[in-house]
């Protein structure tokens, strides 16, 4: 517990660290990373079962008692965050088509289970972003390959079919097994002590993340090193996308009145990316530079995410004198 108590209270920093040191003896040992890239798929497995763990399939009845919100998060996820991302990529990565596809990969993803602690935390609907969670994901499973064929196909070959199996294999199985897991724990140790082990699950997925992204740097580490550039050119439109979609969301939000929970919930569940999926599909089917922008994006995400946080307590002083009915379902 304390292990795991340490990686999921550090996690921007381990990452950090993990990149530093793969780019580094990627650098002092050329081509290892090529030769460990065969533990992918145990290090993608490590990375996605434990995530799926806290995930409640069932979540997504609750989608039918907020028809009207639900709609409006998907149009968020499915609609305007992938357009959002392809026209940045236009603009700013048309020379760079392998990064390209790593920002409208992420701009596809829905959103990630790490949500609903940050809602929590803003004091927002977070039963209300446990159906997001869950609707979005199943959402994916046709409409990521979908977009990614429409949008990232002009710059590299994608095949639609093919991803939609993989996606089956990284999402469904996982979500499936996750469930079952989550059954037979709280059969076994109760609710409470499930309760008090439910921390290690991120961590340890966590750790795949870690191998993953560790994998990958040494793989492109001299690619990287000798074109420090890549850095400045990946962040500037990630930097962008998170701005305007967090921007976008609270100014609908408002225009709308809408309660400062379901803003919250909404603003988070449109933002907070999830990384997990966005990096095994990109190890799957794309370069390992378009890993690279995977491994950029949860720096500023969480960036973004923490600095929404430190915000919550003035906006949500605003909310209550501009919108006095808080009007979140919970």
């Amino acid at each position: 517990m304390r292990v795991a108590q340490f990686i999921n209270k550090h996690m921007i920093q381990l990452l950090m660290a993990v990149i530093a040191l793969g780019l580094l003896l990627g650098y002092l040992l050329p081509d290892t990373g090529k030769r460990l890239q065969v533990f992918y798929p145990v290090a993608l497995f490590i990375m996605l079962y434990p995530m799926m763990v806290g995930i409640k399939i069932g979540e997504v009845v609750g989608a039918a008692r907020r028809v009207g919100f639900m709609t409006v998060v998907m149009v968020f996820n499915y609609l305007i965050s992938p357009l959002l991302a392809a026209l940045l990529a236009r603009v700013f990565l048309s020379g760079y088509p392998d990064f390209a596809v790593g920002l409208i990969l992420t701009g596809v993803v829905p959103c990630a289970g790490m949500i609903v602690a940050w809602t929590a935390m803003a004091k927002g609907n977070a039963p209300m972003t446990l159906v997001i969670t869950v609707t979005s994901l199943l959402a994916g499973i046709v409409l990521i390959p979908l977009w990614m064929s429409a949008l990232a196909g002009k710059y590299v070959p994608v095949d639609a079919w093919k991803m939609l199996q993989t996606i089956f294999y990284t999402i469904v199985v996982p979500l499936v097994l996750g469930n079952l897991t989550r059954v037979w724990l709280v059969k076994k140790w109760g609710q409470k002590k499930f309760a008090d082990y439910k921390p290690v699950f991120p961590a340890v997925s966590a750790l795949g993340m870690y191998l993953v992204f560790f994998i990958s740097m040494m793989s492109e580490s001299v690619t990287l090193v000798r074109n420090p550039q890549y850095l400045g050119v990946i962040a500037l439109p990630l930097v962008i996308f998170y701005t305007l979609l967090f921007g976008v969301s609270i100014l609908y939000a408002r225009l709308t009145r809408t309660g400062y929970p379901d803003m919250v919930a909404l603003a988070y569940g449109v933002s907070g990316k999830n990384i997990s999926i966005a990096l095994a599909l990109a190890v799957v089917f794309f370069s390992p530079l378009t890993v690279m922008i995977i491994a950029v994006k949860p720096l500023i995400q969480v960036l973004f995410m923490a600095g929404f946080f430190r915000l919550s307590p003035y906006l949500q002083k605003y909310w209550v004198k501009v919108v006095p009915e808080p009007g979140a379902a919970r």
